[in-house]
């Protein structure tokens, strides 16, 4: 009986260290599983947290450059306006000469110039204002006059070479760097 005992206790130490085994077999196995979906949920946070920085990253400079273009479209609507004033305010001058208002603004040119050079020998004009210059001219004795100019106001000059450019597109190109300016304050800073 001592061999059966002893094969029987050798069986039960063996079924015992089998158990063993597989416990320990098992709880690793649990272990590594544990560690794997760890592992796989700090990847998965560190993928997300990188997806939504590069989402951010990618939000900001879509921002930036849709500020950007506004605002580039935004001076050049401005320029153009501003382009667009002027070309409207030259075709109005142009309109002007030989009308009622043309006849009272080259009436002021005229006086205007004469004043800054009143030596003047010749005074040139739009051939439709030549005839209210003519009734400022006084009678005899002044400056000849000359209807040849192609667009409004007056230009006077004298015999040394002097000459006071009065004419309507003269004086919108001198007054239209401060015009723009206020039209440009007027309009507000760019975003």
């Amino acid at each position: 009986m001592a061999l059966e005992d002893l094969l029987t206790a050798l069986e039960d130490q063996g079924a015992w260290e089998l158990e063993q085994a597989q416990a320990e077999s098992n709880r690793l196995a649990a272990q590594i599983i544990a560690d794997a979906r760890a592992l796989a949920a700090d990847r998965w946070a560190d993928g997300v947290a990188t997806a939504e920085s590069a989402a951010r990253q990618q939000a900001d400079d879509l921002l930036t450059t849709a500020r950007t273009t506004a605002r580039r479209a935004l001076r050049t609507a401005r320029r153009q306006a501003a382009m667009d004033l002027l070309a409207d305010s030259h075709q109005r001058l142009r309109e002007l000469p030989g009308t009622l208002r043309g006849a009272a603004a080259v009436a002021m040119c005229f006086e205007e110039a004469l004043a800054a050079l009143p030596r003047a020998t010749r005074v040139h004009v739009h051939p439709a204002d030549a005839t209210t210059v003519a009734a400022l001219l006084p009678t005899g004795v002044g400056p000849e006059l000359i209807a040849d100019l192609g667009s409004g106001g007056v230009l006077v000059e004298d015999d040394e070479g002097r000459y006071i450019d009065n004419t309507y597109a003269t004086r919108l190109a001198n007054a239209w760097p401060e015009l723009r300016g206020d039209l440009v304050s007027q309009w507000g800073p760019t975003p």
